[in-house]
């Protein structure tokens, strides 16, 4: 198949009738004068796993970030499960608070989401969030700290723990309020052999389950893994096996 910019625009993962959570129409942002994203058309639906693929600077991060309602478009739109996400909409605590209960995001620097004195207040903090009865935040803590294998680590300070241990509990984090979709920012990042294996794994049981996966990552064994179809940012990238689009 021929890769020219026309035929690159055959690559659709789904028809247009079907439901899609996540649609982002023309969409584009810039920081001050240097774009970011230019006119992004795409559209994610429920239970898609998503690998973002590109070199540094072709706007993978940005994206994650407009998706989880951080930034905000500068034309064009973005509507989550059929509602707008805007700098309007997101000044409604209600919709706000809805929008991050259901779209969490793993940075991929654990440091820069981890700020709690302790594993176990840094859990309990989305779910507390929330509004839920402590009562219930406690068996979340509980429930997330068994799945995740880190019990051991409830009363230690996440600053003192390894990047594997601060990777699980940023996760943990994100995992106590069972949002729908999670979005990851290259989660390989800096981990070693067994806290890769573990996080691979991790990820294909949250794709077993029905998650919604959106993940930025140049990891090729990552992508072949768990993808169903790769968004290329930047110059095309020709997995011709494989369903994708190409943006930006």
């Amino acid at each position: 198949m021929s890769h020219t910019h026309e035929q690159q625009g055959l690559h659709q993962p789904h028809q247009p009738q079907e439901p899609a959570l996540i649609e982002l129409e023309d969409l584009c942002f810039a920081y001050e004068d240097s774009p970011a994203l230019r006119h992004v058309n795409l559209r994610i639906c429920a239970g898609d796993a998503v690998v973002l693929m590109g070199d540094n600077g072709s706007g993978k991060s940005t994206l994650l970030r407009v998706i989880c309602g951080l930034y905000f478009c500068q034309k064009g739109s973005y509507h989550f499960d059929g509602h707008e996400v805007s700098e309007a909409s997101m000044r409604k605590a209600a919709f706000a608070k809805g929008l991050h209960q259901r779209i969490g995001f793993i940075f991929q620097d654990s440091d820069a989401q981890l700020f709690c004195a302790s594993v176990e207040d840094e859990i309990a903090f989305g779910p507390r969030q929330m509004g839920l009865a402590e009562q219930e935040v406690d068996q979340r803590v509980a429930d997330t700290c068994r799945l995740l294998g880190i019990e051991h680590l409830r009363q230690r300070a996440p600053y003192a723990l390894s990047g594997g241990e601060k990777k699980r509990v940023a996760i943990a984090c994100i995992l106590s309020m069972n949002p729908d979709v999670f979005c990851f920012d290259e989660p390989l990042a800096g981990l070693d052999a067994k806290a890769r294996a573990w996080l691979l794994g991790f990820l294909k049981q949250l794709k077993t389950a029905g998650k919604t996966l959106i993940i930025a990552t140049h990891d090729q064994s990552l992508a072949d893994e768990v993808a169903d179809y790769f968004v290329y940012m930047g110059d095309f990238h020709g997995y011709e096996d494989r369903p994708h689009v190409h943006i930006n």
